[in-house]
């Protein structure tokens, strides 16, 4: 099982999830003309856009799990005409999780079954051991 980088924020008045996979970044790239740590920059310096806010809100509620309309209605109703500093962090934590994972996901390797016993390499090669000494 890989790593979703979904990730649940507050949004509207109650918890919703955000996801921003490969089909959500391309046309958040294209509305905004930045990819995702261009994006983190322009957040972290300030130099944001509406529109670099706006597109990652609404792109992250679909790729979230919610349709277009739903999730442009929720957008329209909650994020225009409002104050723009507060959706900074949300914004930026939205394409944090597409970018190193979500807070709450285990790191590294999918963990599997373990390996009951591994044979070596010689001991499963089938040659026979050889009795000679390297040379020095």
């Amino acid at each position: 099982m890989s790593r979703s980088a979904e990730i649940s924020l507050a949004f509207g008045g109650e918890e919703r999830s955000f996801r921003l996979p490969i089909g959500r970044l391309r046309p958040l790239q294209e509305k905004v003309d930045a990819g995702p740590m261009e994006l983190l920059q322009r957040f972290a310096a300030g130099t944001w856009r509406v529109d670099d806010l706006r597109e990652t809100i609404l792109q992250g509620l679909i790729g979230g799990g919610l349709d277009q309309a739903k999730a442009s209605r929720l957008v329209i109703d909650y994020f225009d005409d409002q104050p723009l500093q507060p959706f900074v962090t949300l914004a930026q934590a939205i394409i944090m999780a597409a970018v190193v994972g979500a807070e709450d996901e285990e790191l590294g390797e999918p963990r599997g079954e373990e390996a009951t016993s591994s044979p070596s390499p010689k001991a499963s090669s089938g040659s026979a051991e050889s009795t000679e000494q390297p040379a020095s």
